[in-house]
């Protein structure tokens, strides 16, 4: 009973699916309708007109440009360097004058350009330490004169800087000396104010001993 049904719901099935193609081929055109769905291929978006970049390979090798090197870093320059760097300064004799007084930078240029330096403490005091190269030329001891006579024996030109010290501060040692000088006919004295202690704490060259 339960499959007669069934075929008979096929059969009415069958028939209106039959009648409804055969009313859809004999129908017009604008009431025909579409069993198949047609499935518009959308064309492909034309290429950009713009040239291809080049491959790689065939790429015109661009040349790296090296890394910028850092400066060298500055080097530090020592006191007594940077008055060796300062241009030299013309020290013109002064015959009307005894002595003229100097910076200490302007003693060490006068130093790094090897003038005579003479000291004026006393001799103990001397050998204790003093400016390399300096000649202890003493005001308050005996043969000062004979010191004095044989260094203007020496041919030294009068009209060359010479520089003379003494400890520095209150200490007069050196304006006296530099009288004495200026006294055998040395036009060109320069004392050095500030003295040995000054120059001793700036690190400088400095002997001990008997010999400049």
């Amino acid at each position: 009973m339960r499959r007669q049904i069934l075929r008979q719901m096929f059969l009415i099935v069958g028939a209106a699916a039959m009648a409804a193609a055969i009313s859809n081929l004999t129908a017009s055109a604008e009431r025909r309708l579409d069993w198949i769905r047609t499935v518009t291929t959308v064309p492909a978006t034309s290429r950009s007109s713009a040239p291809a970049a080049p491959r790689p390979e065939t790429a015109a090798a661009v040349p790296a440009v090296p890394a910028r090197r850092a400066p060298p870093p500055a080097k530090s320059v020592a006191p007594a360097a940077q008055a060796a760097l300062a241009p030299p300064r013309e020290y013109p004799p002064h015959p009307d004058k005894a002595w003229l007084e100097t910076t200490p930078e302007e003693t060490r240029s006068l130093f790094d350009r090897g003038v005579p330096f003479f000291d004026a403490r006393r001799s103990s005091v001397y050998r204790d330490g003093h400016i390399r190269g300096a000649r202890s030329l003493s005001v308050w001891e005996a043969g000062l004169d004979g010191k004095l006579e044989q260094l203007s024996g020496e041919g030294l030109d009068p009209s060359v800087p010479i520089v003379v010290y003494c400890s520095g501060g209150d200490c007069e040692d050196s304006h006296l000396l530099a009288e004495r000088l200026w006294g055998i006919g040395l036009n060109n004295v320069l004392v050095y104010r500030d003295g040995f202690p000054d120059w001793e704490r700036r690190g400088w060259p400095i002997s001990k001993g008997e010999t400049p």
